[in-house]
């Protein structure tokens, strides 16, 4: 199959939709299909080989690569014109279409509605689909018309399993990984881990890295040097994956802040990784966390430092939760997911088809 992605955002920028993207276009080019990415971000461009996906980034190629595409897949978040154009532009001219959205709509979703139906997106041949029921309960509230899938973002599960037994540690040391920007709340991170010191007895030794980077990271360690936390809050910046894999092997506990959380691809890697993930409520954590399974999911910031400082102080439950997702990979390797993809394709082709004999 020949597979066009379109992405506004790809390497070298970091980020959630970057990483997916490339992941899961590297994934079908090594299972045999013709995979090339067209983005809008700088940087060269490599062509397709046996086992490697392409990266076009010239917009202006868009109609000559969807003329040789089976299937044009837009990946979409707030603001992406050059994957809904692609997307639109493949729709109109009989290319099966799927756009799925990355990001979390909220209570934006009327916002959303009126530009769908403005731009006759309500009608055109789309398959809709987002990376978990948190992120598609908006957009089939704006695209109500349309059916939305789901279809989960992955990791390489063999990468980020386990390694080694589980010994005992001297501290309990908790790890976030994310952009250090303002939707992945970073901030309100250090007061929840100030909150969570401030109820865990003096005893207990607890380590905190936080890693990423952004335009809040400076804003970040100067509120940790105010709050007097540098002594156990560390912010190394960005990290390789060989070097967040070998945190993980020391670590206990990963933390997702962020409310706006569409998915969350480095809390399923912690998870797989064998790490307690606490997360909020709502969000896409939930898609592979189950409360007082895998981890715990929190109603608040306030609940959230309380459960941790509960993670930090029992051992039982913490361990408990440990050997479960140390022992239990999850379902959300590339293996299954591939297929997932392959069944929106195949929708998008029916909804083609459907749209033709209508007309």
């Amino acid at each position: 199959m020949r597979i066009l992605h379109a992405t506004d955002t790809f390497g070298p920028t970091l980020g959630g939709i970057e990483v997916m993207v490339h992941q899961l276009a590297t994934a079908q080019a090594r299972a045999g299909h013709d995979v090339t990415v067209l983005t809008r971000t700088p940087g060269p461009d490599t062509e397709a080989s046996p086992g490697v996906a392409g990266v076009c980034r010239r917009p202006e190629q868009l109609g000559a690569l969807l003329r040789r595409a089976d299937v044009v897949h837009g990946h979409v978040s707030a603001w992406s014109p050059l994957a809904l154009r692609a997307v639109g532009t493949g729709a109109r001219e009989d290319v099966p279409a799927v756009a799925t959205v990355h990001s979390m709509w909220g209570v934006a979703w009327p916002a959303f509605r009126a530009g769908a139906v403005l731009g006759g997106w309500t009608g055109l041949p789309v398959q809709w689909a987002a990376v978990s029921d948190a992120a598609a309960r908006p957009v089939r509230l704006a695209l109500r018309e349309r059916e939305v899938l789901v279809v989960p973002n992955a990791v390489d599960t063999a990468f980020w399993a386990p390694r080694g037994p589980a010994g005992p540690r001297s501290e309990v040391t908790v790890v976030a990984v994310g952009r250090m920007h303002r939707r992945k709340r970073p901030l309100r991170l250090i007061s929840v881990l100030e909150r969570t010191r401030a109820l865990v007895p003096d005893g207990t030794r607890i380590r905190a890295v936080v890693v990423g980077d952004g335009p809040q990271r400076e804003a970040f360690r100067r509120e940790v040097a105010a709050r007097g936390m540098q002594s156990w809050v560390q912010s190394p910046g960005d990290l390789s994956h060989q070097q967040i894999r070998a945190l993980y092997d020391v670590a206990d506990v990963f933390v997702a802040p962020a409310t706006l959380e569409s998915f969350g691809i480095a809390a399923l890697e912690a998870r797989t990784a064998g790490l307690v993930v606490l997360a909020r409520e709502h969000t896409g954590v939930g898609t592979f966390v189950t409360h007082g399974v895998d981890g715990l999911l929190s109603r608040s910031d306030a609940q959230m430092a309380e459960q941790l400082a509960r993670l930090c102080t029992d051992s039982t439950l913490r361990g408990r939760m440990t050997a479960h997702n140390r022992s239990t990979v999850p379902a959300l390797d590339w293996d299954n997911v591939l297929h997932r993809n392959e069944h929106a394709y195949a929708a998008a082709g029916a909804v083609e088809h459907a749209c033709l004999c209508v007309a």
